[in-house]
């Protein structure tokens, strides 16, 4: 929970070129590095203030190309870090545990409509409007109802604090091509969602809609993203 990994991979030789990145903590650089392009790197991040609803705190991440020491391109981004598990309270009931603190997920199942364009949003502050509506009556998680937001809807429950029960797309019906399109597709999303803190359920069925092969799809979600559940 202390660590942020990252890897960087060209379709180009780029044998001379390094990567200077840069963890910033407000305006404070707390920890910085340089490697060879190509490489796996591990920053250790020093006392981390962990992300959870009630300080969602994000820190920001920079990434400088360097060819001969001039820096030929750049790109930033932001992590959280939290840890999300279940875990005996001291009564021996398992609970769902952030940062290794019980606490009670109590949300709401959003189906995302909008009046005008029905899965699409009109804004992006519509985006924003909504999570902040929630937490405004006191929920801390949203449920997202078999469907993928744009990643802006994610950046915001990021940035506000909200946890996310994260739906699989519902597959349908019941034929083989629907499963294995189903497996597809899911694969992609994890691999679009995983890094966002604010999500740290998958839901693989809605109710009984589709359902198959639940125990070989669950350990399969496990292992494609063991730092949610």
């Amino acid at each position: 929970m202390d660590d942020l990994s990252n890897d960087f991979y060209s379709g180009k030789d780029l044998s001379g070129y390094t990567a200077k990145v840069s963890i910033k903590k407000g305006n404070a650089v707390i920890k910085e590095l340089v490697s060879q392009v190509g490489k796996d790197i591990t920053l250790k991040v020093p006392t981390p203030r962990l992300w959870s609803p009630d300080d969602p705190f994000l820190y920001d991440v920079e990434v400088l190309l360097m060819e001969n020491g001039k820096q030929v391109d750049k790109v930033g981004s932001y992590f959280g870090m939290r840890k999300i598990a279940i875990q005996k309270d001291e009564k021996g009931v398992e609970r769902i545990f952030l940062n290794n603190k019980y606490t009670y997920n109590l949300g709401t199942l959003d189906q995302g409509f909008w009046p005008d364009g029905l899965y699409t949003a009109p804004t992006d502050e519509a985006l924003k409007f909504d999570i902040e509506a929630a937490k405004s009556m006191g929920f801390n998680t949203i449920r997202k109802h078999i469907k993928i937001e744009p990643d802006r809807w994610y950046f915001h429950a990021d940035k506000l604090g909200m946890l996310v029960w994260q739906d699989m797309v519902n597959p349908g019906n019941d034929s083989k091509e629907a499963q294995i399109q189903f497996e597809k597709e899911n694969k992609v999303n994890i691999a679009q969602l995983y890094n966002h803190p604010s999500i740290v359920t998958w839901v693989l069925f809605n109710e009984k809609w589709g359902q198959y092969d639940q125990e070989r799809l669950t350990k399969w979600m496990k292992g494609y993203d063991p730092h949610d559940w």
